[in-house]
């Protein structure tokens, strides 16, 4: 039976379901939303039931503080499942998405069917980190408003920012309406979960799609080469001319590779 569910769950997060067939799950970014995954709700309904939520501290759920951890996200995570009757999912996570698909993956094996790492990271080199750690600290100083123009370029091609001005305007508008607090909380996780999670990906049993951009240069084909070694179940897949934002940019090659791994295990 299809079903469309919208609305704020107990502990106030804020989730959509549509769709029907096997669970699955799309973790965004940090500093967007559930609804980055637009495109790719609407490819896979027909076979899943597609669950989007907001991170703790991002759109519509609760605001943060620095006392949060990335054990929170992945709780965030259980406790969606457990309220939407979901014992086992597929699990999608995108950039810090992905940091908390690859801790969920490590705590709960048994909760999780395929599990896709899209332009994440992972053992990011000291050059990686300065570079992450750089941004962080000037929007600790200037505020994350602060950062918005150097992500869009990071994130997108020129071709699509000329081309898209719609949606590069819904993404900085909804990256603006952040809570600082809970941006720079969760900001920080990402910029230090590699000590929670670096060399442990070897525990992982799940089938393992590790995916990004030729061009993403934060989430870097290297990382991706990195995830499949340590993943005895994973393969890698590098989309031609992608930069970071690819669910949005590079819908059609996303959405193709997202299928065909979920349903019959290739790339």
């Amino acid at each position: 039976m299809r079903m469309n569910r919208e609305g704020r769950l107990s502990d106030g997060t804020y989730c959509e379901m549509k769709g029907a067939g096997p669970p699955l799950i799309l973790l965004h970014g940090v500093g967007l939303n559930r609804t980055m995954w637009r495109a790719q709700v609407a490819a896979l309904a027909g076979l899943f039931t597609v669950v989007t939520y907001d991170l703790l501290g991002h759109g519509r759920s609760r605001h943060i503080g620095p006392e949060i951890r990335l054990d929170d996200f992945v709780d965030q995570l259980t406790r969606v499942m457990d309220q939407l009757q979901i014992a086992r999912a597929h699990v999608v996570g995108f950039s810090f998405g992905g940091l908390v698909a690859q801790s969920f993956a490590l705590r709960h094996p048994d909760r999780l069917d395929k599990l896709v790492l899209m332009s994440t990271v992972y053992n990011r080199t000291q050059e990686e980190l300065a570079g992450v750690s750089g941004r962080l600290a000037k929007a600790r100083e200037e505020g994350p408003r602060s950062i918005i123009p150097a992500a869009i370029e990071r994130w997108f091609s020129p071709a699509f920012v000329a081309g898209q001005p719609e949606v590069i305007g819904e993404i900085e508008r909804g990256l603006r309406s952040n809570d600082p607090t809970s941006f720079l909380t969760a900001y920080s996780i990402f910029c230090t979960a590699e000590a929670e999670l670096a060399g442990k990906l070897t525990a992982v049993a799940a089938p393992t799609l590790a995916i990004t951009g030729e061009l993403d240069t934060g989430s870097t084909p290297a990382m991706v080469e990195r995830m499949v070694g340590d993943i005895e179940n994973a393969r890698g897949k590098i989309i031609e001319g992608g930069r970071h934002m690819m669910p949005m940019e590079m819908m059609d090659e996303v959405n193709a590779a997202l299928l065909t791994f979920l349903t019959d295990g290739s790339d």
